[in-house]
């Protein structure tokens, strides 16, 4: 199956809405003004204290809370109808209803709907994989922690796109892996946001 730029770039939001809500929900409730606001100022959240924020977390008319997020993924899942099996489309449509409506079920979801994408092709699942691995690298490069693992992950990812065609990527990730820092993760971002514009 031959997958279009669209879809693709459907995949890769997935794989950053559902990274991104697993990372909140290891850290949630958050328990002291001084975690809280180191968050929320890498995350650029108007909280002022653990209660602020953990409220903002679950006001879904926010933009960041679970509720969103979740929603979010849901868009994109219902745009893959065409191009995941009917099995998966419907696990993944069931598995991000029952998060939505059952908030202690939140922290397992991501890891069930990677075995469902783990199903599906490669390249769905290499699209997938480097959502997880960008939203990973921006979570760490925000909060200031190891990026030690996560290079190496987004190495072997770029392998596989340049086989795709993607040999636009190389320089700019070549700059990121020297140089880890917010100014060649952005540039890096923007060259895959770019190759999702042409086709693959």
């Amino acid at each position: 199956m031959i997958l279009l730029k669209s879809n693709a770039e459907h995949i890769f939001w997935l794989g950053r809405y559902l990274t991104r809500t697993q990372y909140l929900c290891s850290l949630f409730p958050f328990q002291d003004t001084e975690s809280a606001l180191a968050y929320a100022h890498a995350f650029c959240l108007p909280a002022f204290d653990a209660d602020s924020l953990n409220e903002l977390i679950l006001n879904e008319e926010q933009p960041t809370s679970f509720s969103s997020q979740f929603q979010y993924a849901r868009y994109n899942v219902q745009d893959l109808r065409g191009v995941l099996s009917a099995k998966s489309y419907a696990e993944l449509n069931h598995l991000l209803r029952n998060a939505c409506e059952n908030p202690s079920y939140i922290c397992d979801v991501v890891a069930e709907c990677e075995e469902v994408l783990e199903s599906e092709s490669d390249d769905i699942f290499l699209f997938f994989s480097l959502g997880q691995c960008l939203e990973q690298f921006d979570q760490q490069l925000r909060m200031q922690q190891n990026l030690s693992n996560t290079l190496p992950k987004i190495e072997h990812i770029v392998a596989a796109l340049v086989q795709l065609g993607w040999n636009n990527l190389e320089e700019a990730w070549l700059e990121l892996k020297h140089s880890p820092n917010n100014q060649n993760f952005y540039h890096f971002s923007d060259h895959i946001q770019n190759m999702f514009e042409v086709n693959i």
